[in-house]
C-alpha cells in the first residue's frame, strides 16, 4: 500500500512506497527509429558518460553529466547514411571520442568536455576497406583509434592499423601495427598513464595467436609481441586493459579439442607476456570474454559459458579466483559487457532470454565490495538487447541498450535506446549521491501536479528547494528521509508552502553532506 503525506500544496510519496533496489526504473534515451543500431557506452570515474549509436541518417550521441539524466541525442558531425560499427571512449576530464565506419573508411569525431563535437576526421585510406574500429584514450594518444582493413582488390591479407589523435580533432597518419604476410583482425585497445596498447588476432590460415603492440607517450609503436602461443585453436573475442603502472592484462576465448575455454594472460611493466591461464572450464560455448582492470592493477574477467554469465577476479599480484556464476540460472544469457572504474567499482550487463522474451540483466560491485545478485533492469514490455554501461567510483552505473516494440516484426521494427541507472553504493562511509533527478512534466500550468523522481546511492535526509531562475533566492523548501534506490515527490503547485508561479524555476535536491543536483522547471 502506498502511503501519502500532504503538506499544504505538497504530496510526498515516502521512500517505503517504492521498492528499494540497486537499479532505477528504465527510461527512454531515444525514441524508436528504423535502421537504428545498438548503443555503445563509455564513462569516467566522476560519473560522466556518453552513448552513441548508428541510425539511417548518421551517428547519434547523448551525454550524461554526473548524477544527471541523459541529454537529448545529437547527430555527430561528419556522419551520414551507411554509418555503422560505432565505438566510444571518454577521459576523466570528460573529453570524448566517437569513431565509426562509413563508406568503408574510419571516421572519428572528438567532443571536448562541455562543448560540441568537432568535425570528423577520416583516418583510413580509400584503397583499403576498414572495419572493427576500437577507440581508447592514453597518454600520448588523445585518442587512439585502431581498426582492421583489407585491400579493396584483395591483393593482400587483412591488417590492423592505428592512428593517434589530439584533443583538437587532428590525427597523425595511420600506421600498420600488425606484421605483413599474415592476416590480422579483431583489434582491441586500451590506454593509460604509460601510453596505449593494441591487441589483435593473427592467423596464417592454419594457426592462430594473440599479438600486441604498445606505444609510450611519444614515438612509434613497438614491434609485435605474442600474448598466446601459436596453435590450431581458433581465438575470438580478444580484450585488453592497462593498469596505471602499465601492467597489461588480456583475455580471449580459445577453441581447443572441440570445446571452448576463456583464457587470460598478463604482461608486467617490464618483460613480455606470461603464459595464458584458463579462466573457465571447457564447454561447447564460451563467448564474449571481457577483461577490465582498476588503477591499482586488480582485474576482473567475465564471459558467457553455456548460457550462464561467469566472472573471475585477480587481485594485484595474486592468482585468478575460480569462476563464479552471476546470471539468473532460469535465463539463457548472451555475451556480457564489462566496465570498471579506477577505484574498482564494476558493472557487468548482458542480454538474456526466457520463454522467447528478451531482457537485459546486470550485476554491480561497489569499490571494495562484492557483486550484487543479478537483476532484470529492462522493461518486460519492451524487449532489450545489446546492453553496455559505465560506472564511476561512487558506484553509479548508467547502462543503455537497444529495444523494439514487440508488436512489430523484429526484422523491420524501429529500434530505440533505453537506459537504466545502477546504484552499487560504497563500502566506505560517505554522503549519499543523488542521481537521475527528473521532473515530469518539465513544463506545466500553475497548480498542475509535478512528479519529481530521483535515486539515492544510500539512505539519507534530502532537502528539496525551489528558487526562481536564474539566481533567485530559495522560495520554498522541504526535507524528507530518502531511501536507497528510487524516490518520488509530487508537487501540487507549490513547495514548502510557497506557490510556484509562472516563470522558470530551479528545483534542487541535496543529500545530507552531499552534492546538490538541480533541474529546470517551467510554469506557463
Amino acid at each position: 500500500m502506498i502511503r501519502s503525506l500532504a503538506i499544504g500544496l505538497l504530496v510526498i510519496a515516502p521512500p517505503g512506497a517504492m521498492a528499494a533496489t540497486s537499479w532505477l526504473p528504465p527510461s527512454a534515451i531515444a525514441p524508436p527509429a528504423r535502421g537504428a543500431g545498438p548503443p555503445v557506452v563509455a564513462g569516467n570515474d566522476d560519473g560522466r558518460a556518453i552513448a552513441a549509436w548508428a541510425t539511417r541518417t548518421g551517428v547519434m550521441a547523448s551525454v550524461r553529466t554526473p548524477g544527471g539524466p541523459w541529454y537529448s541525442p545529437r547527430r555527430v558531425p561528419g556522419s551520414g547514411r551507411g554509418a555503422t560499427e560505432v565505438q566510444v571512449a571518454m577521459t576523466d576530464s570528460g573529453l570524448a571520442a566517437v569513431t565509426w565506419v562509413q563508406d568503408g573508411r574510419i571516421r572519428t569525431s572528438i567532443r571536448p568536455s562541455g562543448r560540441r563535437f568537432l568535425p570528423a576526421a577520416v583516418l583510413s585510406p580509400r584503397s583499403r576497406v576498414a572495419a572493427s574500429p576500437r577507440v581508447a584514450f592514453g597518454r600520448g594518444c588523445a585518442p587512439l583509434v585502431a581498426w582492421a582493413s583489407e585491400d579493396s582488390r584483395g591483393r593482400s591479407p587483412s591488417a590492423v592499423s592505428a592512428a593517434c589523435g589530439r584533443a583538437n580533432g587532428r590525427f597523425a597518419r595511420a600506421t600498420g601495427v600488425s606484421p605483413q604476410g599474415e592476416s590480422a583482425s579483431s583489434p582491441a585497445v586500451a590506454g593509460g598513464r604509460t601510453g596505449v596498447i593494441v591487441l589483435w588476432r593473427q592467423d596464417d590460415g592454419a594457426t592462430y595467436r594473440v599479438r600486441s603492440a604498445t606505444r609510450g607517450p611519444s614515438g612509434p609503436f613497438s614491434p609485435p609481441d605474442t600474448a598466446s602461443p601459436v596453435g590450431t585453436g581458433v581465438v575470438v573475442d580478444p580484450s585488453v586493459d592497462l593498469a596505471a603502472d602499465g601492467t597489461a592484462m588480456a583475455a580471449w576465448s580459445l577453441t581447443r579439442g572441440g570445446e571452448v575455454v576463456a583464457q587470460a594472460a598478463t604482461r608486467p611493466v617490464t618483460g613480455g607476456w606470461g603464459p595464458p591461464i584458463d579462466l573457465s572450464q571447457p564447454a561447447a560455448q564460451v563467448r564474449g570474454t571481457r577483461m577490465a582492470m582498476d588503477a591499482g592493477g586488480n582485474a576482473i574477467a567475465t564471459w558467457s559459458r553455456a548460457g550462464v554469465i561467469q566472472m573471475a577476479r585477480r587481485p594485484r599480484g595474486a592468482a585468478w579466483s575460480p569462476p563464479r556464476d552471476l546470471s539468473d540460472p532460469g535465463l539463457t544469457a548472451g555475451a556480457p559487457f564489462l566496465a570498471m572504474s579506477g577505484g574498482g567499482a564494476t558493472v557487468i550487463t548482458w542480454p538474456a532470454s526466457t520463454g522467447g522474451a528478451a531482457v537485459v540483466q546486470g550485476a554491480l560491485r561497489p569499490v571494495g565490495g562484492e557483486f550484487t545478485t543479478a537483476a532484470t533492469i529492462s522493461d518486460a514490455r519492451r524487449p532489450g538487447i545489446a546492453p553496455q554501461g559505465a560506472i564511476g567510483d561512487d558506484g553509479v552505473a548508467p547502462v543503455a541498450w537497444q529495444w523494439t516494440d514487440p508488436a512489430d516484426d523484429p526484422l523491420i521494427a524501429p529500434s530505440g535506446v533505453m537506459g537504466a541507472t545502477g546504484l552499487a553504493g560504497s563500502e566506505a562511509p560517505g554522503p549519499a549521491t543523488v542521481v537521475d533527478l527528473r521532473a515530469r512534466p518539465a513544463r506545466v500550468r500553475p497548480g498542475q501536479a509535478i512528479r519529481i523522481t530521483f535515486g539515492l546511492s544510500s539512505p539519507s535526509r534530502v532537502r528539496i528547494t525551489a528558487r526562481r531562475a536564474p539566481r533567485g533566492s530559495v522560495a520554498g523548501a522541504i526535507s524528507l528521509s530518502g531511501a536507497d534506490g528510487a524516490n518520488q515527490v509530487v508537487l501540487s503547485g507549490g513547495l514548502g508552502g510557497a506557490s510556484l508561479g509562472r516563470g522558470r524555476w530551479v528545483v534542487t535536491a541535496t543529500p545530507r553532506g552531499g552534492t546538490p543536483r538541480s533541474l529546470s522547471l517551467v510554469v506557463v
